[in-house]
């Protein structure tokens, strides 16, 4: 249970980042996606391994994608993050 915690505290410490950064609902909700990417990806053993794994291909396909939606560098490293977090969290 140890492992979901992680993930839960990263995930409520980044929205409350991303709510005091002024993007409002926004801001909270991409800032839970990183902050419990980021506590996937902290986990030790099966889990954090593949949750790296997944957060590998994620930011992958994330840049690629935000590379052709036109916003050039900047959307790249968007998806990047986006990407990453939640290849993360879905493994």
């Amino acid at each position: 249970m140890a492992h979901a915690s992680k993930v839960s505290r990263g995930a409520i410490l980044g929205a409350g980042v991303g709510l005091l950064t002024g993007n409002g609902l926004k801001g909270a909700i991409g800032g839970a996606v990183v902050g419990g990417g980021l506590g996937a990806v902290g986990q030790k053993g099966y889990k954090g391994h593949k949750a790296r794994q997944g957060a590998k291909t994620g930011a992958v396909l994330g840049a690629g994608l935000g590379l052709l939606s036109g916003n050039g560098i900047e959307g790249a490293l968007k998806g990047a993050v986006i990407g990453g977090a939640g290849g993360a969290l879905l493994n």
